[in-house]
């Protein structure tokens, strides 16, 4: 954690020109961004029809939140209405502990009115009390209350560690603007041939659809149009403001946090510009921000007092939290791919359900295993549905540049899978020249 008067000097005490300036840039950030997004087209395709109730409008969503977050930081401009840093970092944790406990009264709720429809017309039903919001609702306006510090304070944190870091534009500022919206994600609906995992297709649908109404969008699209599809959840998403689902723990936040702002970062730099230029290079994308959101994420997170001892393991890279989870799930891929490449659709498809259960059995709750299923967790190299060689060459790559900061430096300037190969022959061969020169 770094002392109030620093951080006073650097973003505590922002003047209001400086507001605004940031405000402005993320005006034009935004407008940059809905150029490049499809906007939302009144004419459904036929899969989307399927999944019609639950349609997620990016574009609404933007012209909603947008406007909100930029009015509160005018309103913080004002002299008096920002909170010191020490007031922010309370903030931040009573916020997201608020915002636990709101969840954990909604599943309550939830559960009361599940045990009603279940037992109705019993007695037991008769005796089972209408369920109590109360409390509910005092929560949820205590959180919308913080809502919007919260966010600021993250915000400014993060912020602050990339201006150290020399990532400030020759104005001044961090572009584009760091700018987070706490809230539940999209669902994100994936779409696969059945005869390839191939991720031909996503499509946004509101949050927290439950798992039957999953099954029977996935099953229809299956029936109706023989794809495999698959509804997946998402702890953030590289809108503007980004999207970070606040249920999870504060590390985790931090991380999720860096990982969106880091997809914002690419926007005009080689990797992101060519983010969908192939699979390689999404698939990149992605684990360039895993890579740089879990080490700046934890940056974040020790500045405001975290202490990266408590629960470490949890925050391992996947491999290391679950090996076994991690070879069944490759080992199943290949089998996979094998199978498809022989055009044996039922076999392959009839091996992913018998591998489900098998991990089931064995405690790792997974809801579906499809082509949908790897089209999608196997674009992150670093996942156990990966098959990819990415994740171990960015991690190496990591390894043999003295820093975070060069690391972002050197790979932002990737524009194909070639490159990389190329950016890593030549830090093997320094690294080579170096422990070969102290030898002598």
């Amino acid at each position: 954690m770094i002392d109030e008067e620093t951080f006073d000097a650097e973003v505590g005490d922002e003047p209001y020109y400086g507001m605004r300036k940031r405000t402005g840039a993320g005006l034009l950030f935004l407008l940059v961004v809905l150029l490049f997004i499809r906007v939302d087209n009144y004419k459904l395709t036929p899969v989307e029809l399927i999944a019609g109730d639950h349609l997620f409008s990016i574009v609404r969503w933007e012209i909603k939140n947008f406007p909100q977050k930029w009015i509160h930081a005018l309103w913080e401009a004002i002299p008096g209405n920002k909170p010191s840093r020490e007031e922010r970092l309370v903030i931040i944790d009573d916020y997201l502990q608020l915002a636990r406990k709101v969840q954990k009264e909604v599943d309550r709720v939830e559960g009361v009115l599940i045990r009603r429809s279940a037992t109705q017309g019993s007695a037991a039903a008769a005796k089972e009390l209408v369920p109590n919001t109360e409390a509910l609702e005092i929560l949820t306006k205590e959180r919308n209350a913080l809502r919007a510090k919260a966010e600021e304070a993250v915000e400014a944190e993060i912020s602050a560690l990339l201006a150290e870091m020399g990532f400030e534009s020759r104005f001044g500022l961090i572009w584009p603007p760091v700018d987070i919206k706490f809230e539940e994600p999209p669902t994100l609906l994936v779409l696969s041939t059945r005869d390839k995992i191939s991720l031909i297709s996503s499509i946004l649908l509101d949050p927290d659809i439950k798992g039957v109404e999953r099954d029977r969008i996935e099953n229809e699209i299956l029936e109706k149009h023989n794809l495999s599809s698959y509804v997946d959840d998402l702890a953030g998403l590289a809108t503007y403001p980004n999207f970070v689902n606040d249920l999870y723990t504060t590390r985790t936040v931090m991380r999720t946090a860096v990982h969106e702002w880091m997809h914002a970062f690419f926007f005009f730099k080689p990797l992101g510009k060519n983010l969908r230029k192939n699979d390689t290079m999404f698939t990149m994308n992605e684990t360039v921000a895993d890579i740089i959101g879990r080490e700046l994420g934890d940056m974040v997170f020790e500045r405001i007092g975290g202490d990266l001892t408590i629960s470490a393991s949890r925050y391992a890279p996947a491999e290391d939290i679950n090996p076994q989870f991690t070879k069944v799930m490759r080992e199943t891929r290949r089998r996979v791919d094998e199978l498809l490449s022989e055009g044996k659709i039922e076999e392959a498809e009839e091996h992913m359900r018998e591998q489900q259960w098998f991990l089931r059995l064995r405690g790792y709750g997974l809801r579906k295993l499809n082509q949908a299923y790897f089209a999608f967790r196997g674009r992150y190299a670093e996942s156990p549905a990966s098959t990819s060689p990415l994740g171990a060459q960015l991690n190496e790559i990591r390894d043999l540049l003295p820093s975070i900061e060069a690391f972002i430096r050197e790979i932002i300037e990737i524009s194909s899978n070639a490159e990389l190969l190329a950016l890593l022959d030549r830090l093997r061969a320094e690294a080579a020249a170096v422990e070969s020169g102290s030898r002598i």
